[in-house]
C-alpha cells in the first residue's frame, strides 16, 4: 500500500485462502478502505466449497497482467502464496490426472538406487519437451513427470511469464517474525476470527474443506466444538503459523532470485524501507517523489 501511494499500482493478490468469499479476518483479506484506495483482484472469488486451482488462479492473473498495464499500470502481486508466484513466474507443469501410487513407489525406489540421472535420461527419450522445461535437479518433478510419461498422459510444457518481474521481499530477524507470528494469533482470536468461523459452520462448511484447514480456522473450529481451551487454539495458531513461515522462507530462497529488503522490526510503510523497495524495481519505473 505504502508503494502503491508512490507509484500507479494495481494489486493482485496471491493468497490460496483470500481467494475465499467470508474468510476475511484469518486470511488478513485487505480491509474495504485499502480496496477503495488502490484496486485490489483475485479476492472473494469462490464459495469455501468450491474447488479453485493453481492454475486457475495463474489463468486469471494471466489476462490481468496486461490489463492492467494496457492502463498504464503497474500490476503488483502480493502475497504469499509461494506455488501461485511460481506458478506465474516460472509457468507450472499442471497435473491432469491422479497419483499413480505404485508407478510413484517403483520411481522413488529407483530413485534411491541409482540416482537421478537414470531417470532424467528416460524421461529425455519418453518426453523430450517436458525434459527441457523442468528443473532436471529437482527429484520431485522428474519422478511426476516421468509417472506421467510412461502412463501417456498429455504433459504440457511449463509456459514461464515472458515480461519483466522484480521479486521483493521483506526480510525481518526469526525472531522479530515469530513475535509478530505470535501477536497475531492472539490479535485473531480477539478480532472476530470465533464469530467469523462460527459463521462459516452455521452456512454448512465443515472440517472437512480444505480452506477451513488453515492457521487459525481449525483451531478455531476444535475450540468451538468443545474441544481445547482458547489458550490453545491460540498456541497451536501461533506454532502452525510459525512453521508454515518457516517453508515460506525455504522455498523463496530456493525457487527464484528475490530483493531482499531488511526491515528489522520496522513497520513495512518505513519510509526507509519503501525507499529501498523502489531502489530495486525496474529502472524504467519512475516514482513519484519520496517525502
Amino acid at each position: 500500500m505504502a508503494l502503491a501511494s508512490r507509484l500507479p499500482v494495481e494489486i493482485l493478490v496471491a493468497d490460496s485462502r483470500q481467494l475465499y468469499r467470508g474468510m476475511d479476518i484469518g486470511t488478513a483479506k485487505p480491509t474495504a478502505s485499502a480496496r477503495a484506495v488502490v484496486p485490489h483482484h483475485l479476492i472473494d472469488l469462490v464459495e469455501p466449497d468450491q474447488r479453485f486451482t493453481v492454475a486457475d488462479w495463474v489463468r486469471r492473473a494471466r489476462v490481468l497482467v496486461p490489463e492492467i498495464a494496457a492502463r498504464g499500470r503497474i500490476p503488483m502481486l502480493v502475497g504469499g502464496t509461494g506455488l501461485y508466484l511460481a506458478a506465474f513466474v516460472e509457468g507450472h507443469d499442471y497435473v491432469t490426472r491422479g497419483a499413480d501410487e505404485q508407478a510413484r513407489a517403483r520411481l522413488a525406489a529407483e530413485l534411491e538406487a541409482d540416482g537421478l540421472e537414470p531417470l532424467v535420461e528416460r524421461l529425455a527419450h519418453i518426453a523430450p519437451d517436458v525434459a527441457e522445461g523442468i528443473d532436471r535437479r529437482n527429484p520431485r518433478r522428474v519422478v511426476r513427470a516421468l509417472e506421467r510419461a510412461e502412463a501417456g498422459d498429455e504433459l504440457p510444457r511449463r509456459e514461464a511469464y515472458r515480461g519483466r518481474v522484480t521479486l521483493l521481499g521483506l526480510e525481518r530477524p526469526r525472531d522479530v517474525l515469530y513475535r509478530r507470528i505470535n501477536e497475531r494469533a492472539e490479535w485473531l482470536f480477539a478480532n472476530g476470527l470465533l464469530d467469523e468461523v462460527r459463521a462459516l459452520m452455521q452456512a454448512g462448511y465443515g472440517p472437512e474443506l480444505r480452506p477451513m484447514g488453515g492457521h487459525g480456522y481449525s483451531e478455531a473450529m476444535r475450540h468451538l466444538a468443545g474441544e481445547g481451551t482458547l489458550e490453545q487454539a491460540i498456541e497451536v495458531t501461533a506454532r502452525r503459523t510459525r512453521q508454515y513461515a518457516k517453508r515460506q522462507l525455504t522455498w523463496f530462497r530456493r525457487q527464484a532470485p528475490v530483493a531482499w529488503v531488511e526491515a528489522g522490526d520496522r513497520p513495512a510503510d518505513e519510509p526507509s524501507i519503501v525507499q529501498r523497495a523502489l531502489e530495486l524495481l525496474e529502472p524504467g519505473i519512475t516514482p513519484n517523489r519520496l517525502p
